[in-house]
């Protein structure tokens, strides 16, 4: 088959790249969004939509990289279905090698793999959810397994080892926490006697005070601005490969295949402030 095409939308490759490419977009992006929704007080189901959309999107976000990285150095050829499914499916993994590649074809990225350790706990956690037994069926795992450890159920652990370093980093000892906690004080003296609140919260414990769960409505805010942009720094750097391997691959090797695809993420390219603010995902 060519992949020097001049016109690569008549090519079957291009054409189901180009699906591919829209709907990791849309995943990703049905993930974060949900992710600045989450909260205990809905349930926790937006977490799980969350770690759906992100886990998943994320994945196939690092296999494109893989596919235009064979492409390169295969003259073009796209890879078999045998090496697709050799990528496998561990984030954590998939991201250390589009890290090699980048590295390898000495790519120069606006946005370089992130150092801040709060997004890696971020793909750990996704990684754990890709997990049959220890994420997407933890809720099944648990019912009638008194071996279930509950550490390892998802919003608990997202909670523990992501958003807990957020509160340490963002909020704690911060004019934010001391609004929260006075804001808490004022709900709970003015309608504490006289209300009545049960809600359980993302470790899974039992709230019945309301000055406690006023205060992890506080705390929440920054769980949801926070989670969503350590994210989201994941995959701007992932997209930033993607789109110096795609324009490499097209422009320099012809590779038609591959045209055009990185435009699904652009908009994922933005600075930090817009990625701290932005709260609908991806971009229209």
């Amino acid at each position: 088959m060519s992949q020097r095409n001049p016109d690569p939308c008549t090519l079957p490759e291009w054409r189901a790249l180009h699906r591919e490419a829209s709907l990791v977009s849309q995943l990703i992006g049905a993930g974060v969004t949900a992710l600045g929704r989450a909260s205990y007080g809905s349930g926790l189901g937006e977490y799980y939509t969350a770690f759906f959309g992100l886990s998943i999107g994320i994945e196939r976000l690092a296999k494109l990289i893989l596919v235009a990285d064979h492409a390169i150095d295969n003259a073009g050829e796209l890879p078999s279905q045998k090496v697709v499914r050799n990528f496998g499916h561990d984030l954590k993994k998939l991201c250390d090698k589009a890290d090699q590649i980048a590295l390898k074809h000495k790519l120069t990225l606006d946005h370089p793999r992130p150092t801040e350790p709060i997004c890696w706990k971020a793909v750990e956690c996704l990684t754990s959810f890709a997990d049959a037994s220890r994420g997407r069926y933890a809720n099944f795992e648990a019912i009638g397994n008194p071996a279930f450890d509950p550490a390892t159920e998802p919003v608990n652990k997202w909670w523990a080892e992501v958003v807990e370093p957020i509160l340490d980093k963002h909020y704690r000892g911060k004019d934010a926490e001391l609004r929260v906690k006075r804001g808490a004080m004022i709900v709970d003296a003015m309608i504490g006697d006289h209300s009545a609140v049960f809600h359980i919260a993302e470790s899974g414990q039992a709230m019945d005070d309301l000055a406690v769960a006023s205060e992890r409505t506080g705390q929440t805010e920054w769980a949801q601005k926070y989670g969503r942009f350590y994210a989201l720094c994941v995959v701007r750097w992932l997209a930033g490969i993607f789109y110096e391997l795609t324009n490499f691959a097209v422009y320099q090797q012809g590779v038609a295949a591959l045209s055009g695809h990185y435009e699904f993420f652009d908009g994922y390219q933005a600075e930090d402030h817009f990625l701290r603010n932005r709260k609908i995902w991806p971009l229209k």
